[in-house]
């Protein structure tokens, strides 16, 4: 073989890496393969019978979604899969552990290639600072705290990642703060909704399972930001938490099939615990020690509300068409949405009153009926 690549990250930039053309898949190969083992010689006497000859690859290219598609001893042989073809050029992504080690074992001219995510930076500090209010309302102590807890990371004095836990009511903008930091970035928020997992799905998902099961430590490796949220931490049982401390300690995450290591990057969790104190009831001293920053997301004050209002207004309005938003904006709402909104107890809430309202009135001109004389009607 001539040459081969493992890649480590994720799909749009290992597209950068493969070639674009004349390649063969995994998924390929194995059909193949598996046809030509089932197809029958006849022996004929005294006319020997042709040596069969390898099918010759040129490259082959073996994406991170193709492992859970072939059967468990192709994952297990695999340098005796890779026997029966003659490639030139292999290339890897996020292989299991069972595949990286028969590789890198038999060619020890493997090159290994990690992806480079974007770090957080002194300059993204002051664009944070500088953004935070326009985006997140009623949230001001927030970004103050966030900015001394990113300083470490961006000052370049901290590698392993920082770990911040939120925790307040739901609707106040726990998850938008993630968001935002990703886009400063301009990276895609890696997010994990813990709450979807029951608790056998949960093991098999944080220690690993089959190949063909999906895990956490494979959707890190095919992460596109080193901005991760795991939203609704406090959701996951607390049996579970011991597959964390490594990764909060030192950015190392391993189960049965993968291993890999996050630098540099962001673990924000969030929760819907109301104090410290409650947070050390329920996850114990042992998680609750390994956060760097613990970040507390205050109710919403009135004037917060209306700004909210205001925004979510200004969004809103700009999907309807044209004619739409004449009739809506010739009704007059904005005011009497943003006066309404004081008696909403989070965003979520101010954006599902602001849809309604606008919902009901264009309904109400299309079927020709008065429109409806207050919001929340």
């Amino acid at each position: 073989m001539k040459n081969v690549t493992i890649f480590y990250g994720s799909r749009s930039e290992f597209e950068k890496i493969k070639p674009s053309s004349d390649f063969r898949s995994l998924t390929d190969m194995v059909m193949e393969i598996d046809t030509d083992s089932r197809s029958f010689i006849i022996e004929l006497p005294d006319k020997p019978i042709p040596e069969k000859k390898k099918p010759r690859v040129e490259n082959f290219v073996v994406g991170s979604d193709e492992y859970a598609g072939v059967r468990e001893h192709v994952i297990l042989n695999f340098a005796n899969f890779l026997a029966k073809m003659e490639v030139v050029n292999l290339y890897l992504q996020n292989p299991p552990l069972s595949i990286s080690t028969q590789i890198t074992n038999l060619y020890p001219q493997t090159k290994i290639i990690s992806q480079q995510y974007k770090t957080f930076s002194k300059a993204d500090l002051l664009e944070l600072h500088k953004s935070y209010s326009s985006h997140i309302k009623g949230q001001d102590a927030v970004c103050e705290k966030l900015l001394q807890a990113l300083f470490p990371l961006a000052s370049g004095s901290q590698t392993k990642p920082t770990v911040i836990l939120f925790y307040g009511d739901t609707g106040l903008g726990k998850t938008e703060t993630a968001q935002c930091i990703a886009n400063i970035l301009n990276e895609r928020l890696f997010r994990k909704q813990f709450s979807m997992f029951q608790n056998n799905q949960f093991a098999t998902y944080l220690f690993g399972g089959a190949h063909y099961e999906g895990s956490f430590a494979k959707d890190l490796l095919d992460r596109e930001s080193n901005v991760i949220l795991l939203d609704e931490f406090d959701k996951a049982n607390p049996v579970f938490h011991s597959a964390f401390y490594q990764l909060f300690d030192g950015g190392i995450y391993e189960d049965q099939n993968y291993s890999l290591e996050l630098n540099k990057s962001i673990i924000i969790c969030t929760s819907n615990y109301k104090s410290e104190d409650d947070i050390k009831s329920h996850l114990g001293n042992a998680i609750f020690s390994r956060f760097d920053a613990i970040i507390h997301f205050s109710s919403l004050a009135s004037e917060a509300k209306r700004e909210i209002a205001n925004m979510k207004y200004d969004e809103k309005i700009q999907h309807y068409s044209v004619n739409d938003q004449e009739i809506l904006r010739h009704a007059d709402l904005r005011e009497r949405l943003v006066c309404y909104s004081e008696q909403c107890s989070n965003a979520r809430e101010i954006s599902r009153l602001i849809d309604q309202t606008f919902s009901l009135l264009l309904i109400n001109e299309l079927l020709g009926k008065k429109a409806f004389d207050s919001v929340g009607d």
